[in-house]
């Protein structure tokens, strides 16, 4: 028998069902667990961008066929290693670079592996091995937003007639669908994808070539290199690559922060409405988080996390702002640092898009709850005014006096009242009265509701 008096996580036990193991990771974040050396993430990189560069030098006739396939055997054995765990970075080689240099010329001599730098620096290395890294990134990424995409258009769908109260000013304003506020989210999101595979025709762009920024006197070819590569296009001058070489990240951060912030909207969304005050929705328990003190408590640590996350991506954006303006025409080591931050960014947000799914698919909507609410009060208010002034041609101005004048009139808890409208446009002394079944028209939320998702979905 399970003893149960011993202690795995300090909340958990009353939960009806296990969180998922991921949510948990997410929420945890680097409380638990630290990011990796950033050269060590561009391990697999450096080596493919080197396997080009080899194939390109011997097109060139730098280098002769049999050092070509030398080269290209050892950074073979080399990726072999890495993906055993049993190549690791010698710190006092400074970069992935020397490593990766180093481990081929005690590997294969200097004759032959002192030649794969011909040409090359370790600023278009440096680059490069950043700019294949982020291409992967993004790919991964706008996968993980077309499946989130895809979710939130199928629940929209699936609830384009449950009933909600529409809010501006965090107050009761018009009604809507919960269909309607989940396609707006997937507009949103919609953008945010353009955006990333915008991305790829603006800036994966081959910088190998370009050297330390003024090229080399070696017959270098840039297009051979990008073969190799297959990166969407070449730079045009060699300057411009090492001066500007911020732009891929701050705009890859930029696009990764506009996502972060649509995601950050729909996590405040739901955390409000799953509060006991709304109970519009329940979150599962696999994407909550319990109390270490409070034995009864469910609490939406993911989607707070995820706020956070997109305020850390604020930073890393205003950062990389700041570390590329005013550069020196050139390249300059304090351009280091947009790696960090670029790397940084994409390890906060590569978890959030899936996150989000997860909790999507696994709530509990409680559509009688929101339905209510739209039939108490003035909530119809908009819809009766515009009813109104069709109806009878009236201008809308005219109309909102009229309506004004009868919520004044009306009780906050009975609503509307059909006798104190027809009395109020007696008093406007104007010749028309609204039938009962004109009213009952304009006051049905689900008629409403119906006109707002008809063309939408």
């Amino acid at each position: 028998m399970k003893n149960k008096k011993t202690v795995n996580k300090l909340w958990g036990t009353a939960f009806k069902h296990a969180p998922q193991e991921q949510a948990v990771l997410f929420a945890a974040g680097r409380d638990v667990k630290g990011l990796p050396p950033a050269d060590e993430v561009l391990i697999p990189y450096e080596i493919t961008a080197s396997k080009a560069y080899a194939h390109a030098l011997y097109e060139q006739k730098i280098i002769t066929k049999t050092e070509c396939s030398k080269l290209l055997v050892g950074l073979k054995q080399l990726n072999k290693l890495y993906q055993q765990g049993k190549f690791t970075l010698d710190p006092s080689k400074e970069d992935v670079h020397s490593n990766v240099e180093s481990w081929l010329v005690n590997k294969l001599g200097m004759d032959v592996a002192g030649k794969i730098h011909s040409g090359r620096s370790r600023s278009d290395q440096g680059v490069v091995d950043v700019l294949l890294y982020m291409k992967e990134a993004n790919l991964m990424m706008q996968k993980e937003v077309q499946l989130l995409i895809k979710t939130l258009t199928y629940l929209a769908k699936k609830n384009a007639h449950v009933l909600l109260p529409a809010y501006t000013h965090h107050q009761h304003a018009t009604v809507t669908t919960w269909g309607n506020m989940l396609h707006s989210y997937a507009e949103a999101f919609k953008k945010d994808l353009k955006k990333l595979q915008i991305w790829h025709q603006l800036e994966e762009i081959s910088p190998l070539g370009s050297a330390a920024a003024y090229g080399s006197t070696y017959p270098i070819d840039k297009n051979k290199i990008n073969k190799h590569l297959q990166l969407n296009q070449v730079f045009n001058n060699e300057i411009q690559v090492m001066t500007f070489k911020g732009d891929a990240e701050t705009l890859m951060v930029f696009n990764l922060t506009m996502l972060m912030n649509h995601l950050s909207s729909l996590a405040q969304t739901l955390i409000v409405f799953s509060t006991k005050e709304f109970n519009f929705i329940q979150i599962s328990d696999e994407y909550s988080t319990g109390s270490s003190i409070m034995p009864q408590k469910k609490n939406p640590d993911p989607l707070e996390v995820m706020k956070a996350k997109a305020s850390m991506c604020h930073g890393y954006l205003m950062s990389l702002l700041s570390l590329t303006k005013a550069t020196f025409v050139g390249y300059n080591r304090d351009h280091q640092w947009v790696k960090y931050l670029v790397m940084d960014a994409i390890e906060e947000v590569a978890l959030a898009p899936k996150i989000m799914v997860g909790v999507l698919n696994t709530m509990k909507v409680n559509q009688e709850i929101m339905a209510s609410w739209t039939q108490k009060g003035f909530i119809l208010a908009q819809a009766v005014m515009e009813g109104l002034a069709m109806e009878f041609q009236l201008p809308m101005r005219l109309a909102k006096l009229v309506i004004e004048a009868t919520v004044k009139k009306c009780d906050e808890k009975t609503g509307f009242q059909l006798s104190v409208l027809n009395q109020v446009l007696t008093e406007y002394q104007l010749m028309i009265s609204v039938s009962k079944a004109q009213f009952g028209s304009w006051t049905d939320p689900l008629l409403i509701a119906q006109k707002q998702m008809k063309k939408k979905l």
